[in-house]
């Protein structure tokens, strides 16, 4: 009896993954471990590299990073992965656990204490270790229990609990076992405490790897008066911490996830050096020219390829070769920010009106569909989201409707100001409107100035570039459908040198919206 033939399978049939690395590390590991386009090895950088800050954009890949690693650690026994999440961290605990007058020049003696306490966590998971540990190490760990302090709660507990006056009053504790004679203050109490647990650490006996990533840094715009000094203070204290742990040969280290816009706007003299020696850029934009060559495309044939277990070229088997006029993937590519979230959630929009035959191609109809829908359903939300934090959540809404009113892709600053006028909407930053967008590629600055048709600047392109207020500005085309933009296309009809462009490309008939 033969035995019935492997239905074929089509571009419905792939796992793209999903938004949030922490949902695709629990439901769908193997994207992260076989589906991973990691051609820079920013893996192994973060797991055995010099290198312990990694910045990027929201959704270039910071968090995958370490999903990936956490991963693998837990296939090699000799890789312990810790990632600590500060989503919810409380930064008015954490300087009131600083202590008083000059409090931001004690935040690094604080993230040195909660970093070696994560450490010390990390390593009491390491049995081989465990067994020839020294009395420089057990000892202060004792102490550590003894503040109730092992296992350890999570971080924002670990920060409101040292913080309260209970705890500091316990401190003594630490110092029964040892010899040292404890200090009055107690700030000088956690300086005793801190170099403790250096000592201890460097003293642990392993060849295991211990990495600790520090994450969520996406989420915490909202107190910017006491968040900037603060997370300067982590990176800096990382990267003192890395230092003397490389010095003493221990393969131990910590790693910072960082937010490209919020690392710019961080306070201290030597953030060049750190981002020079010690930083990886998660930049994703390649030349648009030779596109099956740019590293978001490798990464959606990469997951097709896992996904229909056979070679293939997604845009080239499952898209028509044009569409509007322009070569399939700059035009896909031109609805992204050249990020691996907006490229794969992008195909995922695309799948749900893709052709039931595997064998059968999307048309230009269900293309503009599913772009329609990934504008919807991803593009503007995640907008929406990295205004979170610099405009209040009211702002946002009235932000998003003003923009929409525009029915326009190109406006000016003084655009939007008369807009606002005209819709009665009170009160509006629009400049931190603006900057913000710009900041997150929701708008491009355009610049008429050269030969041929504009040049439009966004960030994801050039991240040292500035926006100038009284610049024309084109909103991101990834956002039309859902702001119900309309551009207007050049028709066939009008002759050459006389062509209107309004989006800086080129184009067939006008935009039709749903």
């Amino acid at each position: 009896m033969a035995l019935p033939r492997e239905a074929a399978r089509g571009f419905r049939d792939i796992e793209f993954g999903f938004a949030d690395a922490h949902k695709e590390g629990a439901e769908a590991p193997d994207l992260l471990l076989d589906g991973f386009f990691d051609d820079a090895r920013v893996t192994e950088q973060a797991l055995s590299g010099s290198s312990f800050l990694f910045l990027g954009y929201k959704g270039s890949g910071k968090t995958a990073i370490a999903e990936r690693a956490r991963l693998l650690g837990d296939r090699d026994p000799e890789l312990f992965v810790t990632t600590v999440a500060l989503d919810d961290f409380s930064y008015g605990d954490f300087r009131s656990l600083a202590g008083g007058g000059d409090v931001e020049s004690r935040y690094p003696t604080v993230w040195a204490w909660v970093l070696l306490l994560f450490l010390v966590q990390s390593l009491e998971r390491d049995e081989q270790g465990r067994v020839d540990a020294p009395r420089t190490y057990t000892v202060p760990v004792e102490g550590v229990r003894r503040l109730n302090l092992l296992p350890l709660p999570e971080l924002q507990q670990l920060v409101t609990s040292s913080s309260k006056r209970g705890f500091k009053a316990s401190i003594p504790k630490f110092f029964e076992f040892t010899e040292e004679r404890v200090a009055e203050s107690h700030d000088l109490q956690l300086m005793q405490m801190v170099r403790a647990l250096r000592e201890a650490v460097a003293q642990f006996p392993t060849t295991s790897r211990h990495v600790l990533f520090i994450d969520g840094l996406d989420e915490i715009l909202s107190q910017s008066e006491l968040q900037f000094p603060a997370l300067a203070a982590l990176i800096s204290e990382a990267s003192r911490l890395n230092d003397d742990l490389r010095a003493s040969g221990k393969p131990f280290k910590f790693v910072v996830l960082c937010r490209t816009d919020i690392f710019d706007r961080l306070p201290g003299a030597n953030k060049n050096k750190i981002r020079r020696d010690s930083a990886e850029n998660l930049e994703w934009f390649d030349d648009p020219r030779d596109p099956d060559r740019t590293r978001l495309v490798q990464l959606v044939n990469l997951r097709a390829r896992r996904s229909l277990q056979r070679e293939t070229n997604v845009f080239g088997e499952f898209f028509p070769t044009r569409a509007e006029g322009r070569p399939i993937r700059r035009l896909l590519l031109h609805h992204t920010r050249h990020l691996p979230r907006d490229v794969l959630q992008l195909m995922k929009s695309l799948q749900r009106f893709a052709p039931s035959s595997p064998s059968e191609a999307l048309s230009e109809d269900q293309l503009r569909s599913g772009i329609r829908h990934y504008s919807n359903d991803y593009f503007l939300p995640e907008l929406r989201d990295e205004l979170h934090g610099y405009l209040r959540a009211p702002d946002i809404e009235m932000a998003i409707k003003l923009l929409a009113s525009l029915r326009a892709p190109r406006f000016t600053l003084q655009d939007l100001e008369l807009q606002a006028q005209r819709l009665r909407l009170g009160s509006v930053e629009l400049d931190a409107l603006v900057h913000t967008l710009f900041e997150c590629s929701g708008i491009g600055m355009v610049d008429p100035s050269g030969p041929g048709r504009p040049v439009v600047t966004f960030k994801y392109r050039n991240r040292t570039a500035m926006l100038i207020p009284d610049a024309r500005m084109l909103v991101h085309p990834g956002a039309w459908d859902a702001l119900n933009i309309q551009a207007v296309r050049p028709a066939a009809s009008v002759p050459k040198g006389r062509r209107r462009v309004t989006d800086g490309r080129p184009g067939r008939g006008a935009r039709r919206n749903a």
